[in-house]
């Protein structure tokens, strides 16, 4: 004897139930595709403050940008950026640090969290062009601008500033 086949609703007509869809108004909240690109919020972040070109030309600046330098460093700008990740709905950690360089002292970057990846970002990090005896360090003014790394491959580490602690 056979089991006749169950009765089955036709294509996309909901058959109710405990798993049945439920009306639902449309929620406030926007998140970004899952597949969203690290690249897409720097860009974004960029083209949303044309003061960051500042620190993209560092250190071939004016005397009155290297002024307003003091005032806009690393902790303001990463914070800036932190605010604006978030805004964009990235999970965003400020990094204050402490250099074992003894010419790095403080520094401040982001780290970016999202699906099981960190990225760290430094906007600020041409500021160590001269970190090293020489001055306009190739190392430093080669790097990419904003700098960014996996700060899992070597905890504690700035590419540019070498180790630190928090």
């Amino acid at each position: 004897m056979s089991n006749p086949e169950p009765k089955r609703q036709p294509e996309g007509i909901p058959a109710g139930g405990q798993f049945a869809p439920d009306t639902r108004t449309k929620s406030d909240v926007t998140l970004p595709p899952a597949g969203a690109d690290t690249a897409a919020l720097l860009d974004g972040f960029v083209s949303s403050n044309p003061k960051l070109d500042i620190w993209r030309r560092y250190p071939d600046i004016s005397e009155d940008e290297d002024d307003a330098t003091d005032e806009w460093a690393c902790a303001e700008v990463s914070g800036e950026f932190a605010e604006y990740a978030q805004s964009q709905g990235w999970e965003a950690e400020v990094v204050e640090a402490v250099s074992e360089h003894p010419m790095a002292d403080e520094h401040v970057w982001v780290h970016l969290h999202r699906g099981g990846q960190v990225t760290a970002v430094d906007w600020t990090a041409r500021q160590y062009h001269n970190l090293e005896e020489i001055s306009r360090d190739p190392k430093v003014m080669g790097a990419p601008w904003p700098l960014t790394w996996d700060p899992r491959e070597t905890p504690d580490e700035h590419p540019l500033m070498g180790g630190f602690s928090r």
